[in-house]
């Protein structure tokens, strides 16, 4: 057990929340980290650089597959609560030994890959040969050993469809606990995590409430005054008032109230959501069963 440093008010209220709720892990949800590149100069591109590649590609076929290995990509920093502000980046998306990635007999950095790579993307291909010889200086003891030179450095091999379902996206380091919702098939880089899985919406409500964030700073890493370190170490372990029938109308209210502020927050960013946001607040402090004295003791302290 962590030691704890804190009034006993506030010791027996951090009990209380982990004597209710179930830990993260414990839930029906997957918890990823975001892709990898080992060069972002290399796999990261704006608007312009995508739209040179496409327009390099020799025909129509060409172009159509290059269009679905270049996705858009969201950074930590481009995560806010409730919403994200895509800042119209692409990644160029290889795995390890593509295209023939899911040819399970490949082992190790394959010249017949990277020759099917050469004629299939050759848009694609000359785009990462002007980095070749900084993408082969990449970890020596994987990099054209493990995987081709011209491959991500971690392209999350075993869960990258993932990415394409329905998720909640929360940054790794943020002032403050912070998440939102994406059915876009965004991508994002090693600054972010993904959750999968079922009540997502409900996990967003319950990460953007001061409770949850009261309770976080109990236990997560502080980075100095540059905020908290969001590492799936510290929010696998966030104790969540299960879903039950007695609360199932609560937890609805909850839902509702997230399909507002994200609907809000889709057609404008600036969206003054704050009363939906304290409502949320309120019923949350409801599914905890905390008393006046400590919801005084989380909204001090928030």
């Amino acid at each position: 057990d962590a030691w704890f440093i804190g009034s006993d008010a506030e010791q027996k209220l951090k009990e209380k929340i982990e004597r209710i709720g179930k830990p993260l892990k414990d839930w029906d949800v997957k918890i990823y980290r975001g892709v990898i590149t080992g060069l972002n100069e290399a796999f990261i591109i704006d608007d312009t650089k995508r739209q040179e590649i496409l327009d390099n590609c020799k025909d129509d076929d060409e172009r159509r597959r290059t269009e679905t290995i270049i996705k858009p990509i969201l950074r930590g920093r481009d995560i806010k609560r409730y919403y994200y502000e895509w800042a119209g980046l692409w990644v160029i998306f290889i795995p390890w030994h593509f295209p023939l990635h899911t040819d399970t007999s490949i082992q190790g950095a394959s010249e017949k890959a990277e020759n099917e790579f050469i004629r299939q993307y050759p848009s694609v291909y000359n785009h990462l040969l002007k980095y070749k010889e900084s993408l082969s200086k990449r970890n020596k003891e994987e990099t054209g050993i493990r995987y081709e030179w011209y491959a991500l450095q971690r392209c999350a091999a075993t869960y990258y469809p993932e990415f394409e379902k329905e998720k909640v996206i929360y940054p790794n380091m943020s002032m403050e606990l912070q998440a939102t919702y994406d059915a876009n098939n965004m991508l994002c880089n090693q600054k972010a995590f993904i959750i999968t899985g079922f009540n997502l919406k409900y996990i967003i409500a319950l990460f953007n409430s001061k409770m949850e964030f009261w309770y976080f700073r109990k236990i997560g890493a502080m980075l100095g005054s540059s905020g908290y370190e969001m590492s799936k170490i510290f929010i696998r372990n966030l104790p969540l008032p299960p879903i039950t029938p007695s609360n199932q109308s609560i937890v609805s209210q909850i839902e509702s109230l997230v399909d507002k502020i994200l609907a809000a927050k889709k057609t404008n960013h600036a969206a003054d959501t704050t009363t939906w946001e304290k409502e949320i607040d309120q019923l949350v402090y409801k599914l905890y069963e905390l008393t006046d004295e400590e919801i005084g003791i989380v909204e001090s302290r928030n």
